[in-house]
């Protein structure tokens, strides 16, 4: 007892003492023990995040960019654009990644790393990457499967998570590597040159990036002085978030918050929302008893056997980017191949249902059903895809069902929740978003000192740069016309940027209370129900503004001019969805407190004239082309 003031601790991988229980829990009690007095305690740890916070305790810190600039790890490129579709579309370009990495790093044998959200999915992924391996190169399933390393913890990868320590060796077959979110801590093989998240949550938050990352930055000893490259192969869907965290993690964005402060003036306000409980309608559906091929053909799309795909990759850092062309073979299916496989379900729904579809439909009389379907997209060949092989299967995979069930969601309305704009979240805009005139950063003379340290640098280094697009701050001359509890607001395009402005004009903020612009998410959310071609879908969206004016509240959702003529599926059901929720919300107040538009700048003049006057009423151009539709 009493040595801890002549002892220094160096605790490695230090993350864990924040986000395990156990031992290490444990040991960090017995690390800050008061009796024993440890005054020399250094945590090392290269993921100092616990999900997307950063730890709170860091001294120095040596961040990725840092180390990608001064060449000691690699450098990064992502996808920013693709077109691929299918998964097979998707297996040919990590595979054409793969052999490009094969022919420019020579001196080593690249891996590629797959990463799935769980256990189920590695093993679905590598049975499936098996597959295709076997297919392209040719190889049987068993010297296909040894180029695959599934690395999980369960019992059936214990020997694999062995083999890893040794996967970059030249007699290792092993060139793909499967696994779930992260690999073993201390695993210092330096050959991975390609990581491909599989799903969005396998790298949807900055410690999963940081670890992901991390078994694939570190520069193999024969490329040292060289700039050697990482492709992360995510979806194109997913690059704005996966940019935003990986940035972050990389310590490159400069970045403003939006965030509600304490103000001279409290501009705060209350809404009310209602609580849903949903249940289930089922609704039964009878097949048809007969097909009809009246027409004497099934509609097909084009089709081609090969075809060069275009995939879009940014480089961290520098912002530059690289396009890459990829030619994606196609799987065909000749029109006997076809035509047999659909006679041959034929002949399993007649014994099965005591049909007679075989004889009436045999398989001459489907050949030439499936080339006059051809023939009609300009097919000559005798060839199907398989997207049109599915297309017919489905033409005729209807009739033997007895019927079809449809499950719908009824919401029925539960008791008011009240919350106040206090509770709305934080949210931010990057410089470089500003920098390409995608967003608007509105401040007021307190906005800086109502800002965090790093929000109060940024900002005033954005008020001082010159080289940025005009429309990137509006700074507000009077701060009691910005009447909104935010520090800083965001208007994420043209549209909304009008619209604040308007909100801040002297003639408007004389007869507002209060305003403020929600955030995407987490805030004020309504769910909508829309039909995307055959699928049904559910979402949520968050209205864009709530204004407070005369004991009302003016709920905003800002489009552009252009949805005016041509509404989107989409937004119809959003109009409606919000409609109707108002509606109830009103009635159950038993006032009319809420009124919901959506607004596009052709009306904004009409708009705040309404508002001024303190009339009800008001119905946009754009709210009628919804209703009407």
């Amino acid at each position: 007892m009493g040595k801890g003031a002549r002892t220094l601790i160096l605790n490695d991988e230090a993350h864990h003492l924040y986000s395990s229980n156990g031992d290490m829990r444990r040991w960090a009690e017995f690390v800050g023990a008061n009796d024993i007095g440890f005054r020399y305690v250094v945590g090392v740890s290269g993921t100092c995040y616990v999900d997307d916070a950063y730890f709170p305790d860091v001294v120095f810190r040596y961040s990725l960019r840092e180390a990608i600039d001064a060449g000691v790890v690699k450098t990064i490129d992502y996808v920013a654009e693709d077109s691929t579709g299918a998964r097979d579309e998707k297996f040919q370009k990590v595979y054409d990644n793969h052999q490009s990495n094969q022919q420019f790093y020579r001196k080593v044998k690249p891996l590629t790393l797959l990463v799935t959200r769980d256990i189920a999915a590695a093993k679905r992924l590598a049975s499936d990457l098996v597959s295709f391996l076997a297919s392209i190169e040719e190889l049987p399933q068993d010297q296909a499967a040894a180029k695959v390393l599934t690395v999980t913890s369960d019992p059936d990868h214990k020997r694999n998570v062995v083999q890893l320590a040794s996967v970059d060796q030249a007699d290792s077959a092993v060139e793909w590597i499967v696994s779930v979110s992260m690999l073993t801590e201390g695993w210092d093989v330096k050959n991975v040159f390609q990581v491909v998240p599989h799903e969005e949550r396998a790298f949807s938050s900055k410690l999963l990036i940081a670890q992901v990352l991390g078994r694939g930055l570190r520069v193999p000893d024969s490329y040292r002085g060289e700039r050697p490259v990482l492709t992360v192969f995510n979806h194109d869907a997913w690059s704005s978030r996966i940019r935003h965290l990986v940035d972050e993690v990389l310590e490159i964005e400069n970045r403003l918050v939006s965030q509600v402060s304490d103000k001279e003036v409290d501009y705060n306000f209350e809404i009310e929302n209602i609580d849903y409980s949903k249940s289930q309608e089922s609704e039964e559906h009878n097949a048809p008893e007969e097909y009809d091929f009246s027409k004497g053909y099934v509609s097909l799309a084009s089709q081609v056997s090969q075809l060069e795909r275009e995939t879009t990759y940014s480089r961290v850092v520098t912002g530059s980017q690289r396009e890459k062309r990829t030619l994606i073979r196609y799987k065909m299916f000749s029109v006997d191949e076809v035509a047999e496989h659909i006679h041959s379900k034929f002949r399993a729904i007649d014994l099965e249902e005591s049909t007679d579809y075989a004889s009436k439909y045999s398989v001459v009389w489907l050949r030439e059903l499936i080339r006059e379907s051809l023939k009609r997209v300009g097919e000559t060949d005798d060839l199907v895809s398989e997207d049109n092989r599915q297309r017919l299967q489905a033409a005729f995979g209807v009739v033997h069902r007895k019927s079809s069930h449809t499950v719908r969601y009824v919401s029925k309305p539960n008791e008011l929740v009240k919350l106040s704009t206090a509770q709305r979240h934080r949210d931010s805009i990057s410089v470089s978003g500003l920098r390409r005139g995608d967003a608007t950063v509105f401040a007021d003379e307190d906005s800086a000192s109502l800002s965090d340290e790093e929000t109060r640098r940024v900002l005033n280094d954005v008020l001082e740069d010159d080289s940025l697009p005009r429309s990137a701050v509006e700074e507000v001359s009077n701060k009691f016309h910005f009447k909104t509890p935010l520090n800083i607001a965001i208007a994420n395009h043209r549209p909304e940027r009008v619209f604040v402005k308007d909100l801040i004009k002297p003639e408007n903020a004389a007869v507002t209370s209060g305003w403020i612009k929600s955030t995407d998410q987490d805030f004020y959310s309504i769910e909508f129900g829309w039909r995307k071609g055959e699928h049904f879908r559910r979402g949520h969206f968050n209205p864009d503004f709530f204004i407070a004016t005369k004991g009302r509240i003016l709920v905003v959702e800002i489009k552009g001019d252009d949805e005016i003529d041509e509404p989107s599926d989409e937004n119809r059901a959003k109009f409606v969805a919000a409609t109707a929720h108002f509606a109830v919300l009103n009635a159950m107040l038993g006032t009319e407190k809420y009124a919901f538009h959506f607004l596009t700048p052709r009306d904004y003049d009409a708009f705040f004239q309404f508002l001024r006057e303190g009339r009800t009423g008001f119905a946009s151009t754009l709210d009628a082309a919804l209703a009407s539709s």
